[in-house]
């Protein structure tokens, strides 16, 4: 009889979920992916401004928009690889109506530095905002970029190279629906 109760037991503990306190990276490539399709089948349009330098520039698509250009600097940002598990500090806000998390990370020579996810009371994703740097011998460049669903991004960039120019760009993108 001991031995049954002791099986049962052993049974029982081996089933209980072990949690291991590891924080979940999203997939943000696969989001973009996703976020790509389902603005190609809804013919999404786009309405941009540029700004580098001292020039503006702005330009209207209604639809035969190449959403897989148009959002290729999102799809850089790939939080879910293996590689990046050990190399950022994850913390998260909850509010009345959204949650907030940040990845940031611990090591100098990784390019996206920050992201910062942000979902509404249902879990989907409302924002993602992130910054990259690169740093070389000859060049160092800074990016932020900004996605809203439904309403669209922002990219923004600075590239100084060494014995050259300083330049400077800004690009606004509301989608038209």
């Amino acid at each position: 009889m001991r031995l049954i109760i002791a099986f049962c037991l052993i049974t029982l503990a081996s089933c209980q979920n072990v949690s291991d306190n590891k924080p979940t990276f999203v997939d943000t490539k696969h989001f973009f992916e996703h976020e790509i399709t389902i603005l190609t089948e809804q013919k999404t349009g786009i309405e941009k401004y540029l700004n580098y330098g001292k020039k503006t520039d702005s330009l209207m698509m209604y639809d035969k928009v190449n959403w897989e250009k148009e959002l290729q600097a999102f799809t850089l940002i790939d939080l879910a690889k293996p590689s990046n598990r050990n190399t950022y500090i994850v913390d998260s806000s909850n509010y009345p109506n959204q949650t907030q998390t940040n990845y940031t990370s611990t090591e100098n020579k990784q390019t996206l530095k920050k992201v910062k996810i942000t979902k509404d009371i249902k879990s989907n994703i409302k924002v993602i905002e992130a910054i990259l740097t690169k740093t070389n011998s000859l060049y160092q460049s800074y990016t932020n970029l900004r996605y809203v669903t439904d309403s669209g991004f922002s990219i923004y960039g600075k590239q100084s190279v060494k014995l050259g120019d300083e330049s400077e760009y800004f690009i606004n993108a509301k989608f038209i629906h």
